[in-house]
């Protein structure tokens, strides 16, 4: 579970004491570019809070998207730093920003009583959450993925849910705790072992506190489990998440299934370890639009106009809105049709639409077994 305790200014001081200035983590990013070196502002932060509690909102522009970490010479990780710094604000009370409203209502309705749904066959040890992003948007390739799925792991549940991994990064820990433990609790009293999740973003948040799950793609298991029809196209290039940044198992998994494939890829100068953000991460763009843009330019630019594939709904959607950008699961499950049409972004109406009529159907169709909502869940007592 999620320590009730953290000690948020352990990551600030790891900087202030141990950062070189050696500035290579500056030349990569706008945000350091504007504000200063990491050891720089951790220096300022820990003096001018002693005289000065409410600080700045400035960390709420970085996008904690970890570049500064994978080229870091010395593993230094500047993003916790700054998601430390952010905790400080909220627990003070200078940083639950107006600027955040629509991204905190976005993850209060994935947990709500209209969007959430548990389902859990007899024995069942593995469930598939898919997160909040990849149902609103590829609601037919989900339920595709989810029959394949069935195929290979008998007695798999399903879980609608969010993560709350947005107010994990706006720094909201208490109502993170609070959300996540009982997500937690939920699976653990079902049973469950293991979770499978499609969103890097999702993948990051079980492994490093949900420890008491294996956590693993659905990439990986398709990688090892599945045969995909060839669709010999032209070059794409691949748009490695944040998220696993440094997870080389999903990274290897995804471009053996592109590869199997028959596609070519090339690949950008930053992947893997060292990928741009998309230009979503850390919610920074609600403050800095700018920022974000930057982001995305960047990452088009060096695409140079390849076809990209990613394998996180978030960034194929933030990137689609400049470039031809495919998700990794529809080229799986419908490539003819993928291809041949220019991939289309779902809007809210129809991002919410999507969750809603899939929670009906999967309804209907898994009628044996335990499900409930979330809240249905924790009341009802385990038999």
């Amino acid at each position: 579970m999620v320590s009730e305790v953290e000690t948020t200014q352990l990551p600030i001081h790891i900087i202030a004491d141990d950062c070189v200035d050696c500035g290579i983590c500056v030349k990569e990013c706008a945000f350091l570019q504007e504000y200063g070196s990491p050891h720089k502002l951790a220096a300022n932060w820990l003096e001018s809070v002693k005289t000065d509690p409410e600080q700045n909102t400035y960390p709420f522009e970085c996008s904690l998207c970890g570049l500064c970490h994978g080229v870091c010479p010395k593993d230094l990780d500047p993003s916790a730093m700054f998601l430390a710094m952010r905790r400080q604000l909220v627990a003070s009370g200078n940083g639950n920003l107006q600027q955040h409203k629509t991204i905190r209502a976005y993850e209060k309705r994935g947990s709500s009583a209209l969007f959430s749904w548990y389902y859990f066959p007899a024995g069942c040890e593995t469930i598939f959450f898919p997160g909040c992003a990849l149902p609103g948007s590829y609601a037919t390739t989900l339920t595709s993925l989810f029959t394949a799925l069935q195929e290979m792991i008998p007695g798999i549940g399903l879980v609608f849910d969010c993560c709350t991994k947005p107010s994990h990064d706006l720094g909201n820990q208490a109502h993170f705790q609070k959300m996540f433990n009982e997500l937690c609790q939920i699976l653990q009293s079902r049973g469950v072992k293991k979770v499978l999740v499609a969103c890097p973003n999702c993948h990051r948040i079980f492994s490093e506190y949900g420890k008491m799950f294996e956590v693993e793609t659905v990439y990986e298991v398709l990688a090892g489990s599945a045969d995909f029809r060839s669709i010999p196209r032209k070059e794409i290039t691949v748009h490695d998440p944040c998220g696993v940044r440094k997870v080389e198992s999903v990274q290897e998994s995804v471009r053996t299934l592109l590869k199997g494939q028959s596609l070519t890829i090339r690949e950008m100068k930053h992947n893997r370890k060292k990928s741009f953000c998309c230009g979503e991460g850390g919610s920074a763009g609600y403050l800095r639009p700018d920022f974000a843009k930057k982001w995305t330019a960047k990452r088009v630019e060096e695409a140079e106009e390849t076809t990209i594939v990613s394998y996180c709904a978030g960034c194929t959607h933030f990137l689609g809105n400049s470039t031809e950008t495919f998700h990794l699961l529809d080229l799986l499950f419908a490539p003819e049709s993928t291809l041949q049409k220019k991939p289309w972004i779902s809007k809210a109406y129809f991002i919410y639409w999507n969750r809603y009529s899939l929670k009906k159907k999967f309804k209907k169709r898994l009628s044996s077994g335990v499900s409930g909502t979330r809240k249905e869940l924790i009341l009802r007592p385990v038999e």
